[in-house]
């Protein structure tokens, strides 16, 4: 009685605060399966809240445990105390339910291998307990924990085939084989016994999570109608917890597909947003709203709903950084760059795990969109300053004045405004004593002078009339000065300091003048740099942010400006495989003005011959030679064909003392088309194989700088 009412009672309890911690403390992330058993492998999650032990009396002092620290005392002090075991006969009754609380508090202190012991001990001492079949069950979670699945598929099989299993200990089995499947990525399996859970369970949040889960595995599999009749149950299941059912609705519009009308899952997520109990899930239904209208083509309302999703007041941080994710998705499809990086700088302030994938290639965009903004500031500047230069000296002069009357204007709109402020504070200074006086009255009252929004328009509007008038009598006449007067001496000490004011440079028209480059090698200068940026952002329009239309676009504008020869080509090569890419009849026309116009470059070879590498092969150039026709290609930015005709290369020139360059120069090529990843991978293949190269020190030291 002892054992079962005092120690184990307190034991019980113990654990199940612990568990109740453990659900308070775990957060389900609603993008990805949920996990059958909801916890996490990692003991910094699971620091339960303290657990005074003032009923401990083996503790020695009065020290804080964890919940299932506390759980596991008590059972440990159940065995030690009153066991009874005499003749190797064990005579309290209640020392096997001691023995499976030790094991399950030190599974969820996730002390997976002292758990087995304790599970073990029951198993083989106590064969005929009433706990026998629970024991074998928690044997076998814990064994897929250790990741001996094997050993628990079978010991879960053969408990199936036992008679008189209660309905309850049935359920737990095929849950524990579901998550032994889901260990062995067998979906199939883990489909068929969560099914058999679902028709077994009666507690209602178990069953709950079940059905969210097959909800999630049949839309993976792709058998959306068993989806919505899994997600459909759980709303309809009596008792179930809310967080899931209104999960389960918003589950039911990620199953929707383009081509059905989607107005009454709008409709229904719109009512749930409007409830004040879904306060805490506003980010997710705001999401999800935003992804419909997205799917149905109205871009403002899922720019909206999107915003939304990161203001909502409860917003979880991980559920922010995706919404932030798909606000710099839309923007950078729309081109807007500038806009698109600030959102991507948000998804990595939020984002605690900085090293996923989805992450790392975040960063690689953000960085790639760093260097595209740096070049679009000096496009627009440099095309600026062309634009001016090539003006005659009458049209910069207009313009330039035009730019100067422009500034003046704002000056003196900034200075009006400044005075205003000014008289507005001094008016409402002298009313504020008089006002501070009434009783009662704020400044928003209703009579003209203990309201200092209106006292303020209308001293406001009398000077506008009257001018700055003197405080006299008959200070109405027109003769009043509306500027005090000043003896003779004050007014020509300020007509002689008026003459002598200079004009702020900016004002001045010679000003700007000066600036511009004067001399024809400046011009140039300007006028290379111009097209050399040009080349670059098409280049990356081209190759990085897949935007065909933006690069094509860059490209032909360059050559109207009729570039160097070598952009000239760089860019027609290009424009060709743009509009080959897109079907477009144009890339016939650049195909053409490469062979024409460059018939001697290496593009035109490159067009000229259907098997470029055959043909390569066949031309009798040596190592070098074929790495100067390659480091061209890189040299223009045509990376794809780079790194194409490097593998090629690199296998006709296998053990050649020139392997070292061809793996460097493909890494570079790498790093322009895949990012930062990429780029490392090669060079550490390179320092893998050619250890002693020159190439290879180079690569240590990029690693280094990159790392």
């Amino acid at each position: 009685m002892t054992t079962n009412f005092n120690i184990l009672y307190n034991g019980d309890l113990a654990f199940q605060k612990g568990l109740e911690q453990i659900n308070e403390a775990y957060q389900d992330n609603y993008w990805k399966v949920l996990p059958i058993e909801p916890i996490e492998i990692n003991q910094d999650n699971y620091q339960a809240l303290s657990l005074e032990t003032e009923n401990a009396p083996e503790a020695t002092s009065k020290k804080s445990l964890s919940a299932f620290e506390a759980a596991e005392a008590k059972a440990v002090k159940g065995i030690q105390k009153h066991s009874m075991k005499i003749k190797s006969l064990e005579r309290n009754r209640f020392i096997d339910d001691a023995y499976l609380l030790l094991g399950k508090s030190r599974y969820y202190s996730q002390r997976f291998v002292p758990a087995l012991e304790a599970f073990s001990y029951v198993i083989k001492n106590y064969p005929d307990a009433d706990l026998i079949n629970e024991t074998l069950v928690w044997k076998a979670k814990t064994n897929i924990r250790l990741q001996d699945e094997t050993q628990a598929l079978v010991a879960l099989r053969r408990l199936l085939r036992k008679q008189n299993v209660s309905r309850e200990v049935q359920e737990d089995i095929h849950t524990t084989l579901a998550i032994a499947y889901r260990q062995l990525d067998s979906v199939s399996a883990v489909i068929g016994h969560l099914e058999q859970a679902v028709s077994l369970g009666e507690l209602p949040s178990k069953k709950a999570r079940h059905l969210m889960i097959l909800g999630q595995l049949y839309r993976q599999e792709n058998r959306m109608n068993k989806s919505q009749q899994a997600f459909q149950s759980l709303i309809e299941l009596s008792k179930a917890p809310y967080s899931y059912r209104l999960h389960a609705e918003i589950e039911k519009a990620k199953n929707y597909r383009v081509g059905t009308d989607a107005s009454m899952l709008i409709t229904q997520l719109v009512k749930l947003t409007e409830n004040r109990d879904n306060r805490p899930y506003l980010d997710e239904l705001f999401y999800q709203l935003a992804v419909l209208e997205g799917k149905r083509g109205n871009r403002e309302a899922q720019v909206r709903y999107f915003t939304k999703a990161t203001q909502a007041k409860n917003a979880k941080e991980f559920q922010k950084g995706y919404a932030y994710e798909a606000l710099g998705n839309l923007y950078f499809d729309a081109t807007d760059y500038a806009v698109a990086g600030a959102y991507y700088d948000s998804v990595l302030q939020v984002s605690k795990e900085l090293n996923t994938k989805r992450i790392r290639n975040i960063k690689s965009r953000r960085e790639g969109l760093e260097t595209v903004l740096v070049l679009q500031e000096i496009a627009v500047r440099n095309d600026s300053l062309w634009t001016v230069i090539s003006m005659s000296e009458a049209a910069q002069k207009s313009y330039f004045q035009s730019h100067i009357d422009s500034l003046q204007q704002k000056d003196a709109e900034e200075k009006e405004a400044i005075a205003f402020q000014k008289n507005l504070e001094q008016y409402e200074g002298l009313n504020s004593a008089s006002v501070s006086r009434q009783p009662a009255i704020g400044s928003k009252g209703k009579w003209y002078f203990y309201n200092k929004q209106t006292l303020g328009f209308g001293a406001q509007e009398f000077k506008k009339v009257w001018g700055s008038r003197p405080l006299k009598d008959n200070w109405r006449w027109s003769d009043s000065a509306a500027i005090p007067q000043k003896n003779p001496q004050e007014e020509s000490k300020e007509s002689l300091d008026e003459g002598v004011e200079e004009i702020p440079e900016r004002y001045k028209v010679s000003f700007y003048l000066r600036q511009l480059p004067a001399s024809e090698k400046e011009v140039d200068s300007i006028s290379q740099l111009r097209n050399n940026t040009h080349y670059q952002l098409g280049l990356i329009y081209k190759e990085q942010f897949k935007q065909p239309i933006l690069a094509s676009t860059t490209l032909e504008n360059l050559l109207l400006d009729a570039p160097k020869k070598q952009l000239a080509l760089g860019a027609t090569y290009h424009l060709y495989k743009i509009y080959q890419e897109m079907g477009d009849a144009k890339a016939s026309h650049y195909k053409n003005k490469v062979l024409e116009e460059f018939p001697t470059s290496v593009f035109a070879k490159l067009l000229s011959n259907t098997n470029t590498s055959a043909s390569a092969s066949g031309r009798g150039l040596t190592p070098v030679e074929r790495y100067n026709e390659i480091y061209a290609f890189y040299k223009s930015g045509v990376c794809e064909e780079t790194v194409v005709e490097i593998s090629e290369a690199l296998r006709i020139f296998e053990g050649d003392a020139i392997v070292p360059k061809f793996l460097l120069l493909k890494a570079h090529a790498l790093a322009q088309l895949q990012g930062k990843e990429a780029f490392l991978k090669a060079l550490q293949d390179l320092l893998l194989n050619h250890a002693n190269s020159v190439e290879a020190k180079k690569a240590k030291e990029l690693i280094r700088k990159f790392k």
